[in-house]
């Protein structure tokens, strides 16, 4: 998930910063949960992913709240994502 600044062209982006998780089984738990790894590994680097953080700096940004808000919104409210999650 990239957050930041959103405008026409790559000099509107130099706020962004990319958050990722892996969404599955946890050892433990009955229900799916979300970890967070590092982000942006699929693609290459660009100014539209900003700054890609890993697990160690995800948790330490102040953006962290707003990135879970956003994740746990998708997990519940994306028929196809939940159904893909949770089986339903």
């Amino acid at each position: 998930m990239i957050l930041g600044t959103w405008g026409a062209g790559d000099d509107q982006w130099d706020d962004h910063v990319s958050f990722a998780c892996r969404v599955g089984p946890v050892a433990g738990q009955d229900e799916p949960a979300a970890t967070l790894v590092t982000a942006g590994l699929a693609h290459p680097d660009s100014p539209l992913f900003g700054r890609k953080l890993d697990r160690e700096a995800a948790l330490q940004h102040s953006r962290l709240a707003e990135f879970w808000q956003i994740s746990d919104f998708v997990l519940e409210h994306d028929p196809l994502v939940r159904g893909h999650v949770y089986g339903h």
